[in-house]
Formats: C-alpha cells, structure tokens, sequence
C-alpha cells in the first residue's frame, strides 16, 4: 500500500515565503523537508511551489525553521542534555528541488551543511532577526532568566546576546526592522506584555488590562501594527484583544472576534496585517475563519471542519495553513480568497485538498449519551457493522481526539475496522467542568463513561458480533486496563502503549514534570464502589482478554517499569481464566515508540493483534457458571461481579 507521508513540526520563514517539516519514511526515521512557497528560487514565476527533502536522520527533537533566503536552519538536541547541534542548509537550486515529495527510491545523503555546536539549556528557534540575521534563537538558562541570541553565518553562529530578568513565552515582531518585539515577560504576578528591543536590551510595558491576570500574545502584524492578546479584563473571562499604541495605548475587545462559537486562536496576518486567519474549535471539530479586523467581521473559509495546526503562512501568493482530516494527514493547504488560488489545493501536490476529493468521506463525529450526560467521540467507519469495533483512548489526560489524522487509526481504518475515539469525561476542549471531572479521580468518571460507551457499541451490533477491543495510550493506556478489568467479558483484547498502573506509583516512579501534573489534579481518596482503589497491580488477576502491551525503554514520562510490573502481576496471576498476553520492552524507544525508527513494523504488528478476530475465551476448566456468564449477551454482565472474582479488600 502506498501511503502518504506522515508530516510533523510545521514552520513557516519570517515573512512565509518558505515553510519546512519533518517527514516520516516508511521505517519511521524523519527527514527534513522544505518548501519554496513563493517562486524565490524558480527559473519561471508562476510555477507551482517547489519541494526539497534531506537525509532521514533527524528525531522528533529536531528542530527544523526555513530562513528567508531559501536556506533551512535544524537544531538538534539531546533530551535534558543542554548539548545541541545546529546546522545550516544552504538555499537550493532549480536542478535539486522537485514539484512534491519523494516518496519512493533511495533516501537521500545528507545534506552538506554548517555545523554549530551549542552548550544551551531550552534552546528554540523563532523565525525574524534584523537584517543579516538567519534566525533568533531563545535560550532559558538554569536561573530562569532569558537569553535571545542572533543567529548569523559565514561562519555559522550566535552573536549578541540580550538577556531578560525571566521567562518568556511568545517574541512576536512589532516593525519591519527586526529589532522591536513584543515579548511576554515573567514576573512575580505572572506573565505580561512588554516592549523589547534587541539593538540595547531595552524594555517597557505594553498595554493591558490594570485588573487582569492573564495576558498572553497571539499574534502581529508588522505592516500595521497590529498587536493580538490573549487577555482577561478582570471579570475573570478570556478573550482577544486588540492591543494600540500611541501617547494612549489600550485594549480594545472586538465584539464580533470575542462572539465567534468556540475556542478561537489566530494563527497568521496577511502580509497588509487587515486580515487575520483563525482557527475555531468546537469540541473535536476545528473551522478556518478570515477575520476583518477594521470591520471586525469574521467570515468562514472555504474548507471543511478539521484540524488545523496552530502555525499558518501568509505570503503575497496566499494563505497556507496546515490542514489534516482523519483520512488525510497533515499538509500544507492553499486557502482560496486569500491571494492565492481560487480553490483550496494541496501545496505539495501530494494530494488533493479540495473538500470531497480525498479517497474516503471525512470522519464525522458522534455523540453517546451518559447517565451523567454525554461525550462527543470521532468515528471512523460504521461500528455497528464493521467486524471489528477498536475503542481508541486518547493519552494526556489533559488532552482530547480532535478531527486531525492519527496514523494508526487510519491503518486500522484501513485494515476494515471501525474507530470510536472517546473524549470521556477528564478530556479537553469541552468547558471546565467536563475537563475537571476526573481530578483526584483518575479512572472514576471517565471509567464510568467507557462502560456505558461498550454497552452502547455492544447493544446496537449483530448479537453474534465480536465485542470491542481496546486500544489505549499512556493515559489511555491506563484507562484500558482498568476498562477491562471492571467489564472481563465486555471486550475481544485490549492493547496498550506506554500504560502506567495507578497514579500513586506514578508519581513515586516519574519524573518531577509528571508529578507536577498528578499533584495539579490530585489523588484524591480511593472510589467506595466495586473495584476499589486505581490499581491496576492489584486488580490483575481479572483480566480475561488477551493483552498487548509495546513501552520503551527510554521512555521519559512514563518508566518502562510500569509494563514491567504488569508483566510480573499478569504472570502471577494464573488461574483458569488467564488470557495470553505480551508486554514487550521496546529497546531505545521514548513515550511515543510508533512515532519512532522502527515504528511501521510495530504498527503492524499492533493493527494485526486488535484486527485478528476473538479467540475462544472459555478454557474447559471454567465452571459451568463461569460459562455460561461468557456466553450471555454481554449487556447482561457489564459490571457483574461474581463474589470470586472480587478483590479482597
């Protein structure tokens, strides 16, 4: 099967005449990949944007920003090591660039470059500079304080460093000099708009709001000044503003951007800065909005609800944000009415981005009823017929399923299983309260919503139909377990990547970062219900599906150790009711091994487990009780407990 390639880490030049990537090849490596949007560097004007792909060595770490003269900046770290490698592509030439990406034959040499090595801690690239500057380069020392370097070349290198009295976030343009930034500094009330200027270090204040709390920068325009926040008035609401200078500088909230239903986030200004592309999400549901700001009018785009990462390019040519759909993964997509085409097109060629000509329908959504309310889910394929139904968890847990591409939700799409991806209580992009649910209740609520969820699926399919299987990742991955071991006989198998087995361990096992987060939602006290505390160590032994478990070695969010004790209390638990199951240690891999080098063949053999048809789960030494539950319909035994099955207190 031909598929196309997976795309991550999406960045646009200074002014988004060229963007770059990384590219995933079949074995899971990345490459870099970049585009020249404009026609730079084209023999003729007009022609379609041109394509260049290097060498596949680079990780999920790499840092990857094209420079404005067609030249590609990579930033190669080492994970908490403060080491990196930054290297120079120089501009390409007509003969060694292509109309889309390669992706079949020999992978290409490396590409000569500049090499720089960097003892830096947090070191990121952000497009921009003053004139003779490739990039800026943002450093967070170990006292918390902030660096901004130049890079420059010939040779390649950091040069005139300004320091900053603490963190920030956002380095934001304000003019075509390259000097003067809006910045987002940290102090003893939290972040707040200032003005910096990197000729001297100099800073002051930017407008906000006296009783306000949170002011976070968006977006600027450099042509007109335009300057987008994040703010909150002081009545403890959200919003956008508009931020003006002068002899009286202010925020204004535009009714109409502040009034758009949804999550807004601006994601780039067109090159006059009177219009401003927007992303609004709903839910699982993400819409491209084209916003007036003189006449504060927002007005749809001419592309289908989806998912759209929060970097976008706007050039003299056009729009191009980056646009996915569960059956479509991540490109780079022209936006017509935006100076460019007249219709939506695919900037790499590589597929075509006019709504309804992908190979499949989009992936709608579907909402499911709970006893405490309901939950929205993404759905691919028809589950109530399809032979196999997987139940897709997302990780985090602050984390939701949206209408973007998952790689291996579409391999099992594509293996003729349907998909049911939950956004359970405890999932984002839902309010407050829905997000809220699960703190210090990790495996309650949304535990609750799952078993409802499997009766549904169960209930509405063939009688002789296959029950769900599971699928769960890091956080989902926990939830798995507990699912299927609060319900033995409610799913076909159930696999996990990177699980851990209750937040207790976690956080005396983890890192300070996961910690934080466990300490952020709390532990809360142990459910007086049937299960018990969270554990999956102690609840085990009723687990009678079989189990695939894939955790690397070098995972650094969650320990490998976690799907080591649940191979030694799956293993210990014995008895005639034991499935078979494989948890396997996944040598050199992090928290996400799919993603890796090595991935595809791991995908694989995944998609083949959760695809390959239920076993007989009925050994001959189960009772004839203990048959006779397995063989009734399962809506009869969700939640049943039979009193040997129970776990002593």
């Amino acid at each position: 099967m031909n598929r196309r390639p997976e795309r991550i880490s999406f960045r646009f030049s200074a002014r988004s005449r060229f963007a770059a990537c990384l590219v995933a090849t079949a074995d899971g490596a990345l490459a870099p990949g970049w585009w020249d949007l404009d026609g730079t560097h084209l023999p003729y004007a007009g022609d379609p944007p041109r394509y260049r792909e290097g060498a596949p060595v680079e990780t999920t770490a790499t840092q990857v920003l094209p420079t404005e003269d067609g030249g590609l900046l990579r930033l190669r770290g080492a994970a908490g090591s403060g080491r990196h490698l930054l290297l120079l592509s120089r501009p390409a030439s007509a003969e060694n660039v292509t109309a889309e990406p390669v992706t079949g034959g020999p992978a290409p040499a490396e590409d000569p470059a500049e090499c720089l090595s960097v003892e830096a801690r947090g070191l990121r690239l952000v497009p921009g500079g003053p004139r003779g500057t490739l990039a800026l380069a943002v450093e967070t020392t170990h006292d918390g304080r902030t660096r901004v370097w130049r890079v420059r070349s010939a040779p390649l290198r950091l040069s005139d460093p300004v320091d900053l009295p603490g963190r920030i976030t956002a380095l934001l343009p304000l003019d075509g000099t390259g000097f003067r930034y809006a910045t987002d500094l940290e102090g003893p009330d939290g972040h707040r708009p200032a003005f910096l200027d990197l000729r001297d270090g100099s800073r002051r204040a930017l407008p906000s709001s006296p009783d306000g709390r949170v002011h976070r920068l968006l977006l600027s325009a450099p042509a007109s000044g335009l300057l987008l926040t994040a703010s909150d008035p002081g009545d403890g609401r959200l919003r956008i503003a508009r931020a003006t200078f002068g002899d009286r500088p202010r925020l204004d909230f535009p009714d109409r951007l502040n009034s758009l239903d949804g999550a807004v986030l601006p994601l780039a200004a067109d090159p006059a800065g009177e219009r401003v592309a927007l992303r609004v999400s709903r839910g699982a549901q993400a819409r491209l909005f084209l916003y007036d700001v003189a006449a504060d009018r927002p007005r749809p785009a001419a592309l289908p609800p989806g998912a759209f990462h929060p970097v976008a390019g706007w050039s003299e040519s056009g729009l191009r944000v980056v646009y996915a759909t569960p059956d479509r993964p991540a490109d780079l997509v022209t936006v017509p009415d935006s100076g460019g085409s007249d219709a939506p097109s695919a900037t790499s060629g590589a597929v075509s981005a006019t709504p309804g000509a992908s190979a499949a329908p989009h992936a709608p959504t579907e909402w499911f009823a709970t006893p405490s309310g309901r939950f929205e889910a993404v759905r691919l394929g028809d589950w109530r017929t399809a032979p196999t139904v997987v139940v897709a968890l997302h990780g985090g847990p602050e984390a939701h399923w949206t209408l973007g591409h998952d790689p291996v939700l579409a391999r099992l799409s594509e293996a003729g299983a349907a998909v049911v991806a939950p956004n359970q209580r405890g999932s984002t992009g839902y309010g407050r309260a829905h997000a809220e649910a699960i703190h210090g209740a990790w495996g309650v609520p949304d535990l609750a919503d799952l078993r409802v969820l499997v009766r549904t699926l169960t209930e509405q399919r063939p009688p002789d139909a296959e029950p769900p299987v599971l699928l769960g990742t890091s956080y989902g991955g926990f939830l798995a377990l507990l699912a299927v071991c609060a319900d033995p006989y409610a799913w076909a198998r159930c696999a996990v990547i990177a699980p851990f087995l209750s937040a207790r361990g976690l956080r005396e096992r983890s890192t300070p970062a996961v910690r934080a987060l466990i300490d952020r939602h709390g532990l809360g006290a142990p459910p007086d219900d049937d299960l018990g505390p969270r554990d999956v160590e102690r609840l085990a032994h009723r687990i009678r599906v079989p189990l695939l478990a894939l955790h690397g070695t070098d995972d650094p969010v969650v320990p490998v150790d976690e799907t080591r004790r649940l191979r030694r209390s799956l293993a210990g638990a014995g008895g005639p009711g034991r499935a078979p199951h494989d948890c396997l240690d996944i040598a050199g891999a992090g928290h996400h091994p799919l993603q890796e080098r090595g991935g595809a063949e791991l995908t694989d053999r995944l998609v083949s487990f959760l695809t390959a048809g239920v076993p007989d789960r009925v050994p001959l030494e189960l009772t004839v009780a203990d048959a006779t539950v397995r063989h009734r319909r399962p809506s009869a035994v969700f939640g049943h407990i039979t009193h040997d099955e129970r776990t002593p207190p």
